[in-house]
Parts: C-alpha cells; structure tokens; sequence
C-alpha cells in the first residue's frame, strides 16, 4: 500500500471513528484507548456497508432484499417449507408489521403463500411455492459468492477464527441476565 493511499484509508476511518464522539461525545476522548473507536464504529460501518451491498446483489435477482432472503432461506429450511408467520418474526429480531409487509411482497410475486394454521385458528402459516423454492436457491448462490469475495477473500484462517471467537463471546453476552434489552 502507498504511502498515499494510506492516508486516503485513515481519512476515511478518521471519519468513521467520528461518530463514536457525535453519539457518546466526551466519555470516548476520556475513557477509551486510540483502538477502541476503530474497533467499534469499524464495526457498525463495515456492517451497514457490507448490508446494502448485498442488498445490491439480490436486486437484480427478482427484485429481493436480505430481510426477504431471510424468510425465504428460513421456509427453504423448515418442515414442510411451512412455519408460522409470528416464528419467522421473532427468528429475524424483526417486528412482526414488517414481517408481514416483507411476506406481502413476497406473496403478490407468487413466492410464498399463507394459510390459515390447522392447529391455531389466530395463526397464519407461511408455505414456500415451488418459484420461491428456485428463487431462493439462485438468491443464497449469489449471496454465498458476495460473502466470501467481500468478506472472508480479505480474512486469513487464524483471523476468522478470532472473529468467530470473539463475535460468539459478544453476543453470548446479550444473552446474559441484565443485558441491556434482555426481558
């Protein structure tokens, strides 16, 4: 890397790490190391960045996004191609509002379809069609090939497995009692 493009890449973070200041203002200057603001808010933008790109490479595939690959892969995998339609809210940590719009779309394209639950008249089952069957299959292929060029090609072994690690120990934490969001 060139001494220029070196500054241009600490440029970009620089501003990055700007916003760990603009949302916890003075506490980061007096209570975090030169790392820490990387660290954090490299995580949030690499995440928000790698999230609409792979919103970009399902558009072309039917017009899909990653919360609508996420219904679909989860019918793909489930007993039936069928799971109701309150599961697949809470299997997503989305609202079930959105759920429904995301399966509205989903179904007036003919890729999924409802059904009034057998066991639970309050319930509504959502079934996979046969298109959405196919659909998925070409929408998980083409965000298996981004993920592993836009992600892991720039990963050695031993860095995603300190990833897995550490990424497994955090969210661990949120599941512990008195967890921020934690019932």
């Amino acid at each position: 890397m060139t001494t220029h493009d070196t500054r241009a890449e600490n440029g970009r973070m620089a501003a990055v790490t700007a916003r760990a200041g603009y949302m916890m203002g003075g506490n980061v200057d007096r209570a975090w190391s030169p790392e820490h603001a990387p660290a954090w808010e490299g995580f949030l933008e690499l995440s928000r960045q790698l999230r609409r790109e792979a919103d970009g490479v399902l558009e072309p595939v039917e017009g899909l996004t990653v919360s609508m690959l996420g219904i679909m892969g989860r019918l793909a995998g489930a007993d039936d191609l069928t799971l109701r339609q309150t599961d697949i809210a809470g299997a997503m940590g989305l609202s079930f509002s959105r759920v429904s719009r995301l399966i509205d779309t989903l179904e007036a394209r003919g890729l999924v379809e409802r059904r009034p639950c057998p066991t639970d008249a309050r319930a509504v089952n959502v079934t996979l069609t046969s298109a959405g069957q196919t659909l998925t299959r070409r929408a998980q292929d083409a965000i298996f090939a981004f993920v592993e060029e836009r992600f892991f090609a720039s990963l050695a072994a031993p860095e995603i497995a300190t990833l897995a690690d550490v990424f497994t120990r955090l969210i661990g934490r949120l599941d512990e009692p008195g967890a921020a969001g934690a019932c």
